[in-house]
């Protein structure tokens, strides 16, 4: 019975939608509301939506290898769903770094990046320096552990604070605090 279950449409068959079932916490409306004053004045209203969209995503979208966007925002794309688990014992339907990346950009702006490999990401936008960093800019390094980050701020001992799909222990969208010192760092929006 439970395979069944687990194996129904439960929008068709039950007129539920379990898309946005939140899996791990989110964050409150007063935390991205703390959040997003890290955001300069000035910057344009697309790159201030582009970091209130994924700090939003906090913990809403469950981390799984290869995951790639079906559609824009949370409808189509059946996070949390239960799958075939990956090499990692995930069974939750979500996003890899790269694919939450083109994703949050794809559900602001309306337009697909070009690419959803993180070594792709690498070729998008404009190359910035480090010190030209603005929140909602990506930082990227490629390879065998390739990874991919959005930028939020600068730390008070010059760390980067970031939102980024996580494998780690948050297995799922998160803030956190990162050296990053990697060699793409790439501007997407104004």
């Amino acid at each position: 019975y439970v395979n069944t279950m687990v194996g129904e449409d439960w929008y068709e068959r039950y007129g539920i939608a379990v898309e946005g079932v939140v899996v791990r916490n989110p964050l409150t409306s007063l935390e991205i509301d703390l959040y997003m004053k890290m955001v300069p004045d000035g910057v344009s209203a697309e790159r201030r939506n582009v970091v209130r969209y994924a700090l939003a995503s906090v913990g809403r979208i469950p981390y799984y290898w290869g995951g790639k966007p079906g559609n824009p925002g949370y409808m189509g794309n059946r996070f949390g769903v239960v799958v075939s688990p990956d090499a990692d014992g995930r069974f939750l339907k979500g996003l890899d770094c790269s694919g939450w990346i083109n994703w949050v950009y794809w559900s602001v702006t309306g337009n697909r990046l070009p690419y959803e490999s993180t070594a792709g990401l690498a070729a998008c936008g404009t190359p910035i320096s480090r010190s030209e960093l603005q929140p909602g800019d990506i930082i990227l390094h490629t390879g065998t552990d390739a990874h991919v980050i959005m930028f939020l701020g600068w730390t008070e001992d010059g760390k980067i604070q970031c939102i980024h799909e996580s494998s780690g222990l948050a297995n799922n969208v998160c803030v956190s605090v990162r050296d990053a010192n990697w060699h793409y760092y790439r501007k997407l929006v104004e």
